[in-house]
């Protein structure tokens, strides 16, 4: 009997060894890293037709952090055409544009601000929407200015009326008033006359000056 259970109880000492040795070898795998949080992309929708809207922070799909670049210019409106140009504003040289026309209509005038970025935008035609619902050629007593919110043009807006709205300092409406042509600010009565929106002129808030235009 003895060398029998000598026999039997040898593969159970072997069992009994590799039991806790291999629990003490085995190994897992990893658990997968979770995905490092970056950067989110937020899409801007391009302007492809309709009213183009014009807010205190931007002109439809443009923002004070869009980039003064032809391409970026294209790329936010697929189906317009964009070109490069330069155009004289007073003393010094020439200044780079890019202007914008879609369906043989002029959209806006983007000029390049002194840090490179876009300085400002000139909106003179088109489909054009302010803040409020504003369209071009709207009458100035229509749209509940103040004279005291308005000065005379200067330059590219002489012997027109630029206004700026106090909630929207990024934002300047430059009326026109035929006939005008004494320079200063016409009377309020010849302006609620006469006087009609004839340009939307857009900054970013860091080169928005009130009554500029």
């Amino acid at each position: 009997m003895t060398p029998r259970i000598a026999l039997i109880a040898a593969p159970l000492l072997l069992l009994a060894a590799c039991g806790p040795a291999g629990n003490k070898a085995e190994t897992h795998a990893p658990a997968a890293e979770a995905p490092k949080s970056g950067p989110v992309a937020i899409a801007v929708k391009p302007y492809v037709g309709g009213p183009l809207e014009v807010r205190a922070d931007g002109v439809g799909p443009i923002t004070a952090a869009t980039a003064f670049d032809q391409a970026t210019i294209k790329a936010l409106f697929p189906k317009a055409v964009v070109k490069a140009a330069f155009i004289h504003v007073g003393e010094g040289p020439p200044g780079p544009i890019l202007t914008v026309e879609q369906d043989n209509v002029p959209l806006m005038e983007i000029g390049k601000g002194a840090e490179g970025g876009i300085g400002e935008i000139r909106l003179a035609a088109g489909p054009v929407h302010g803040p409020k619902g504003e369209t071009l050629l709207a009458k100035w007593g229509d749209l509940s200015f103040d004279i005291s919110q308005c000065r005379a043009g200067e330059g590219r807006t002489v012997n027109q009326t630029v206004c700026v709205r106090p909630d929207a300092p990024t934002l300047a409406y430059v009326f026109g008033t035929p006939g005008w042509t004494k320079g200063g600010l016409p009377p309020v009565e010849t302006l609620k006359a006469k006087g009609q929106l004839n340009e939307l002129v857009w900054r970013p808030a860091e080169q928005a000056a009130v009554g500029a235009a």
